[in-house]
């Protein structure tokens, strides 16, 4: 039968345009072919040979209109073949929404993939005319779509286009007898068919083939179990874990090889990924179990073998090469300049203290060396090998200190990073971590630093299950760690948990004696030739170094880079050591003070007075002095202020010039000239009580 007309009625003129191309190609100039769309008048459908209902979900209306004798066929429709692949490439266990023009299509669609067994992924459908709940639609980052892209949503970024679907081979038959066709062209479309799924069986059979050389690749032994478990699958490596080095066949249950119960119940706790140690012929064995899913059914597991030996000497090996890396003490005794009795007691029980496993607390003020010799006891200790991690607690923000020391778990907060991150005793592993400025570690953060340390272990930020650690703990600090803990700042269980060796270094001023082989160590790093007279030796003996050895050092920087000449004199010296500042602006400084002090209301003198004594009380014992700090001093002499008062006084005292307001982690401290106020306001509060 030629020329034979056909009517294609569809809702999506698109869908209909497709279907007759795909006629067309197939039968060439044998049919006239008419697009009709759904809502015309009865009388369009008049005249046919045939009409065809582009869905099911049209049928019926098709059906209505049609003449009564008419031959009506409803298109079964299939994905394009070719196309699957693209679906198999995407990662199991993601979301997808499944988007057409129409909620029915969508639902198609979904159905077509898990019938060929795509059911690796979730599958959500889609269409303009649904709404989707905000919190799902922000987790969702894929859309697969049969040639429907212009309605994939904006914010979803990655589009798998399967192309618009194809007639399917049960339904071009059915046009051909309906036609009355020859039946030859039955059996050419089955061969055009026959083709294509041989391509796509072609290339399943090479990605299985890929896979399982990746798998026999594997050191691990692998194996995977149906629900009975039964061997579907087994790598090159898995005999030599089994006992008595079995062989195991495909089709083999499992469980005939393995007698032990224990190993017997954790296989088939199928519903749960976890990892269990057993012993088989007397090695230790790492078991990592993982489950099969179709889609919400378990029908299966994949189990890994592995040797522990071979994972700690892993485990070691990766360490050294991070170490390698970064983490790495860089300083050793040799480093630690000066002769002075001081130091040379310091360093001695440094060494000592470096030979033993146990804790150390380094006590110093900023720029004594504290980092230092952590580094050098690091170096000279049994974990040499290992890392050298260090820490500072007040350059690190309290909001994100949790999670750098011990490090999160994948989805443990907003911008975690993908596979989680090790914490720094991870990091610190088989070696050394530095605890630098512990003084200032937050008492909210102490009670898990203090577990950590007892336990060995530890447990990131948004984790189930604790890692074993083992570090050596060095802290420092230069603040007063007994005066912290009588605040209740400072864990006192802490405190001794850090304390088993305590070596406190020597400030510049009580080693004065140093001072010139320090500035021939530093003269000769800097290839300077310059020689001090001994006015200026004299000069800077008599300075008294708050800032310690890098104040030295930076002094030297200066001269080297910005004094001509070879010779050094005292004039060529930075102004603060050069200038006796309380004496050279002391008429100066006195006639400021009177004149704030007349500014000061007798009534504030009082707790003006109060609250710098307590400033310069924190001053000498190194104390952090906060807002709290401050109001839990006052409340002990009976002295009640609220935190809002507080904050007006300082503020006035610091437009006052006599205190300075840091940061949360500085404090506020007492000035120069807070200092001199100080005494003028204790003067005038003894002559008022004289009077």
């Amino acid at each position: 039968m030629s020329n034979s007309r056909i009517a294609i009625v569809s809702a999506d003129e698109r869908i209909s345009r497709n279907y007759k191309n795909q006629l067309e190609g197939l039968f060439d100039k044998e049919m006239e072919i008419i697009l009709l769309k759904l809502e015309e008048d009865p009388e369009k459908f008049l005249g046919f040979d045939l009409i065809l209902a582009a869905s099911t979900a049209i049928f019926d209306e098709v059906k209505k209109k049609a003449p009564l004798n008419a031959k009506i066929i409803n298109v079964i429709r299939n994905i394009n073949t070719l196309e699957l692949h693209k679906v198999f490439n995407i990662e199991s266990g993601n979301t997808a929404l499944v988007v057409s023009n129409y909620l029915f299509a969508a639902i198609e669609t979904v159905e077509l993939l898990t019938e060929v067994g795509l059911n690796h992924i979730k599958y959500i459908p889609y269409c303009p005319d649904i709404v989707i709940e905000q919190s799902v639609m922000d987790t969702v980052d894929l859309a697969i779509t049969a040639g429907a892209v212009d309605f994939v949503p904006p914010q979803v970024k990655r589009v798998v286009d399967l192309g618009i679907k194809v007639i399917d081979i049960s339904t071009i038959m059915e046009i051909i007898i309906s036609l009355g066709l020859p039946f030859e062209r039955v059996n050419l479309f089955s061969v055009r068919y026959m083709k294509e799924f041989i391509a796509l069986n072609s290339r399943i059979s090479d990605l299985k083939s890929k896979l399982v050389a990746v798998l026999d690749a594997s050191s691990n032994g692998i194996m995977a179990l149906d629900e009975e478990g039964n061997l579907t699958f087994k790598n090159n490596n898995i005999e030599k874990y089994l006992p008595c080095g079995k062989v195991i066949n495909e089709g083999d249950n499992i469980y005939k090889y393995i007698k032990n119960r224990q190993m017997i119940d954790f296989i088939k706790r199928y519903d749960s990924r976890e990892s269990e140690i057993f012993k088989i012929d007397n090695k230790d064995i790492m078991v990592n179990k993982n489950y099969l899913k179709s889609g919400d059914k378990i029908n299966g597991a994949v189990l890994s073998f592995s040797h522990v030996s071979e994972i700690q000497d892993m485990e070691k090996e990766i360490r050294r090469k991070l170490n390698t890396k970064g983490n790495v003490a860089k300083y050793d005794f040799a480093d630690i300049i000066g002769l002075s009795k001081n130091i040379k007691t310091v360093t001695d029980m440094a060494k000592k203290a470096a030979k033993t496993n146990l804790s150390v607390l380094l006590l110093g003020e900023n720029g004594t060396g504290k980092e230092l010799y952590a580094q050098a006891m690091h170096k000279n200790s049994l974990r040499k090998e290992g890392p050298f991690v260090a820490v500072n607690f007040a350059a690190l923000p309290e909001s994100l200190i949790e999670s750098e020391l011990f490090g999160y778990e994948e989805g443990a907060f907003t911008g975690a990073k993908k596979g989680g991150k090790p914490g720094l005793f991870e990091l610190a592993h088989m070696g050394t971590i530095f605890l630098d400025e512990i003084g200032d570690a937050p008492l909210s953060l102490q009670a898990r630093l203090l577990r950590v340390i007892q336990e060995k272990e530890v447990l990131r930020v948004g984790g189930i299950s604790p890692i074993p650690v083992d570090v050596r703990i060095i802290a420092a600090t230069n603040s007063n760690l007994k005066r912290l803990i009588h605040d209740n700042l400072f864990r006192r269980d802490l405190y001794y948990r850090i304390n088993t060796i305590t070596i406190r270094i020597p400030p510049l001023r009580e080693r004065k004696e140093d001072i010139p082989s320090i500035i021939r160590y530093y003269m000769n790093m800097y290839n300077s030739d310059k020689i001090f007279t001994d006015r200026a030796i004299n000069k800077l003996l008599e300075h008294n170094w708050p800032g310690n050895v890098r104040e030295l050092e930076n002094m030297i920087n200066y001269v080297v880079k910005i004094v001509d000449g070879a010779i050094v004199d005292i004039d060529d010296l930075p102004v603060d050591i050069y200038e006796d500042y309380e004496e050279a602006n002391k008429v100066q400084q006195e006639r400021q003070n009177e004149a704030d002090d007349v500014s000061i209301n007798k009534g504030d003198v009082r707790m003006y007075s109060l609250i710098l004594n307590e400033l310069e009380n924190a001053e000498k014992s190194y104390v952090r002095a906060s807002r709290t700090y401050i109001v839990e001093r006052l409340a002990q002499k009976d002295i009640p202020i609220t935190d809002n008062i507080l904050r007006r006084i300082l503020k006035e005292l610091e437009e006052l010039g006599l205190i300075s307001i840091g940061s949360t982690k500085q404090g506020t401290r007492i000035t120069p000239k807070g200092k001199t106020s100080l005494r003028k306001m204790i003067g005038i509060l003894n002559d008022d009580e004289t009077d």
